[in-house]
Order: C-alpha cells, then sequence, then structure tokens
C-alpha cells in the first residue's frame, strides 16, 4: 500500500469516528432514546419516587430530594405510564436516584403534552371518561414499546385495566381523545404556564412514568 493510500486510510477513520461521536451526544440519557430528545433537569439526579395507585389518574407520584431547578417541585402529583410492558410496585414502591426530563416544546411529546391539557375538561364533559381511557390514548401517543389500541389483545394489557378478565374501557372514547388530540395539538399555543410532562427515568426494568406540570 502506498503513502497517500495508507493517509487517505487514516483520514477516513478518522472522520468516521468523529461523526460517530457527535451522534452519540444527547440531551437525555441512552436508556430513554426512544422518547426522544428531552431535556434533564438540572438538580434532579438523585430524586427519590414513591409510586401508588389512585382513581384520579393511573398513578400517585410523591417527589423527594429534588433539587432547586425551574421544572418540577418536591411533592405529590398525578403519574402516568408510558412503558406499557414492564411491572412497577405501585403499592408505595420507592425508587432512588432518579433522573426526571423536561418534555416542554419537544416536538414528539406535543399530542400528549396537549392531551394533558385538555383531559380535565374531557372528563368533565363526558362522566364516562375515566383514567383508564386516559391512560390508552397516552400509551397510544407515547407507548414504550409501540401501543396498537385494535391489535392489543385483553390478557396483554396491565391487569388494572381489566374487571374478572374483561376490558373495563370504552375503546370507542378512546379513539375520540386520539381523534381530538390528533385536529387539536398542531394550533396548540405551547407556552409557559401550559400543562406538559415530567419524564421519571425509573431503572430499566420498571415502568417509565410521567407527572404532569405547568
Amino acid at each position: 500500500m502506498n503513502n497517500r493510500l495508507i493517509y487517505l486510510s487514516i483520514l477516513a477513520l478518522f472522520f468516521l469516528t468523529a461523526c460517530s461521536e457527535s451522534t452519540s451526544t444527547s440531551l437525555v440519557d441512552d436508556s430513554l432514546e426512544p422518547v426522544a430528545k428531552v431535556s434533564f433537569i438540572n438538580g434532579s439526579e438523585n430524586t427519590v419516587l414513591t409510586v401508588n395507585r389512585s382513581q384520579n389518574s393511573y398513578f400517585s407520584l410523591d417527589f423527594e430530594n429534588v433539587g432547586n431547578n425551574d421544572v418540577i417541585n418536591n411533592g405529590t402529583g398525578e403519574g402516568w405510564c408510558i412503558d406499557w410492558q414492564k411491572p412497577i410496585d405501585s403499592d408505595g414502591g420507592v425508587y432512588s436516584d432518579i433522573r426526571l426530563y423536561s418534555t416542554f416544546l419537544v416536538e414528539e411529546w406535543n399530542p400528549l403534552n396537549y392531551l394533558l391539557n385538555i383531559k380535565e375538561q374531557l372528563k368533565t364533559d363526558d362522566s364516562e371518561i375515566t383514567y383508564r381511557e386516559i391512560q390508552l390514548a397516552i400509551w397510544s401517543l407515547q407507548g414504550l414499546p409501540e401501543f396498537e389500541l385494535d391489535n392489543v389483545e385483553p390478557d396483554e394489557l396491565p391487569a388494572r385495566m381489566l374487571e374478572n378478565g374483561q376490558p373495563a374501557f370504552n375503546k370507542d372514547k378512546v379513539k375520540e381523545i386520539l381523534d381530538l388530540v390528533t385536529e387539536g395539538h398542531r394550533d396548540f399555543d405551547f407556552v409557559d404556564g401550559t400543562k406538559f410532562a415530567v419524564i421519571a427515568e425509573t431503572p430499566s426494568d420498571v415502568q417509565t412514568v410521567i407527572t404532569v406540570v405547568n
């Protein structure tokens, strides 16, 4: 191999390595790559999260040891699941050293964040809409792995979605919610004061959960 060919080979290797290093940089931890480029909330790396079931939302999440930041405070908030196939201890389960991520103004999260802004009005307007329909809509919008309402069998769903082995939700209501989100989220003005999801990065073998802040 002549000197010119050796030089070109070394140069090509340099550019390939540089490209690989630059594209691996992300605002999100590698384990959360499927949820897009969300932003780490400074000071949240030692958060302690306690998970309980709720009848007003899928979970009640209690946050402790959250450092000073402009996004989320210590305290209890509503919780939802986005990783629908993994388990979580929802009977007072405590998870430590949890990192939190903001979805504010992340385009891929705009449909779900739009839903978070209209869900209370949806439940006020239609008493048949419960936390189950909202949770199923969230999975449909941002499920990990991908969630297709029409292709999931009842026995694949978490037990809280069933009663006596049968679906305890109204699939048509879920589809109505998704239609409203599809029609409305593009024109929604995401500004300071609107609601958005904060992701709690639980261990890799545990459901990823979100809470709602504004």
